[in-house]
């Protein structure tokens, strides 16, 4: 598998599937994994690609069944796919305004037949409406607000830091961390639990320990597509083999987290979360990094550890 012939350039615009539907992206970078290299679990080609209209946080790698040729095609089934998600957010609104209306009752709504047949009139209508409404649940998606999450100053620096270790002093983070992203959040939650209970909503509270399950899973399953510099991934694919069923957030620490959170406006404004939830999220990450500032110099790691030219070769490869 991993000798596959990949099937799309560098450069080459394709058709991608991201969540349920397919957008168009720019091929960036092509590399056929193995098991001693691969960052998904994947053998075989993958690309590193860039949504057409998307911010560069959304760019990553995928494996080659993720992407479509942009031709005939590749937009004939990206229709269909717009269309199906367009149509079952309808069934959820005509759901939603049964039960509202006293639905469950087994009676056929008014206009449907016993056989749940419509009338031809209102098949044009639907004919009229369909393509618009596919192509609004695309619109709808890409206009959402984007989240902000802004950086503490202090903690920009670290980044800054970090970034300089791992790309021009070929130094890494050494693993595993203490305390790991795990531990690191278990001990948030708790110094969360013992304060501030009277500035924040019963609701607010009753989130935290989901919440904090939340940003442990989602580190979980960010870190080997969109979280490592090139250098670190040789080191991640080790990681993944002397630890094959342990997830990265017990292994990784708060430098990882921290790339984490400058990530995440941009990933949770295309969850399906409602707005004051929203808000507490964004309220508990802020209080995170503050936290985080606090007792900066017991997290962070002071030195990195130098790599050896073999490690430095191997990255490159």
């Amino acid at each position: 598998m991993a000798g596959a012939v990949p099937q799309f350039m560098v450069d080459e615009y394709v058709l991608a599937y991201h969540g349920p539907l397919l957008y168009e992206a720019r091929v960036l970078l092509a590399e056929s994994w193995d098991e001693s290299n691969t960052l998904s679990g994947q053998v075989g080609p993958h690309y590193f690609i860039h949504y057409k209209g998307w911010k560069q946080t959304w760019d990553e790698w995928v494996p080659e069944s993720r992407l479509l040729k942009l031709n005939e095609a590749g937009f004939a089934k990206r229709r269909a796919l717009l269309e199906a998600q367009a149509k079952k957010g309808r069934s959820s609104i005509s759901s939603a305004a049964g039960t509202a209306g006293g639905g469950g009752s087994g009676r056929a709504s008014p206009g449907i037949g016993a056989a749940g047949r419509k009338p031809l009139r209102d098949f044009k209508k639907d004919g009229k409406k369909r393509g618009r409404d596919a192509l609004d649940s695309e619109t709808d998606f890409m206009k959402r607000p984007e989240v902000k999450i802004v950086i503490p100053d202090i903690l920009k620096l670290v980044l800054v830091d970090d970034w300089e270790n791992v790309t021009k002093n070929n130094q890494l983070v050494a693993l595993p961390r203490k305390p790991n992203v795990r531990e690191l959040l278990e001990e948030y939650r708790q110094y969360a639990s013992a304060s501030k209970k009277q500035e924040r909503s019963a609701r607010a509270t009753a989130l935290l320990s989901e919440i904090i399950s939340g940003i442990t899973l989602y580190f979980d399953k960010a870190l080997g597509n969109n979280l490592l510099y090139r250098f670190e991934r040789a080191q991640y694919v080790e990681q993944k083999r002397q630890n094959p069923e342990k997830p990265m957030s017990e292994i990784y620490g708060a430098e990882h987290l921290l790339r984490l959170f400058v990530n995440f406006g941009p990933f949770i404004a295309y969850t399906n979360i409602d707005t004051e939830s929203l808000n507490i999220l964004r309220d508990y990450i802020n209080d995170i990094m503050d936290w985080m500032i606090k007792d900066q110099k017991r997290l962070f790691m002071k030195e990195y550890e130098e790599t050896t030219t073999h490690y430095q070769n191997l990255s490159r490869s």
